[in-house]
């Protein structure tokens, strides 16, 4: 599998990867996100046109987002469900060659 020759780029070197192991489940920060997608989409030549980071991913660039999150997680979890983006969906895209949603079958 070719994605987790570039995860290993950013340390993830777990055997126990599998299609359905989300990015999420991975603990990267999300400029580490952010650098594995571009590499994603260089490497795989996919088009991430409609790509959207809120979907999948917490913000975390200012201290006042961590503040809400944290409130959010205690009082209100719903409101920070976030799609997880599986290593089965980043082979789907690739394949396809251009960013689709996972809710987009």
């Amino acid at each position: 599998m070719q994605i987790k020759e570039l995860l290993r780029e950013f340390g993830i070197r777990s055997n126990k990867l599998t299609p359905e192991t989300t990015i999420q489940s991975l603990h990267m920060i999300n400029d580490e996100v952010d650098d594995l997608l571009i590499k994603f989409s260089e490497r795989f030549k996919v088009d991430m046109t409609g790509y959207v980071d809120a979907k999948f991913f917490l913000e975390d660039v200012h201290p006042l987002y961590r503040l809400r999150d944290l409130f959010y997680r205690i009082f209100k979890p719903e409101k920070i469900k976030r799609t997880p983006l599986t290593l089965d969906h980043l082979i789907k895209v690739a394949e396809k060659g251009k960013w689709f949603d996972p809710d987009d079958k």
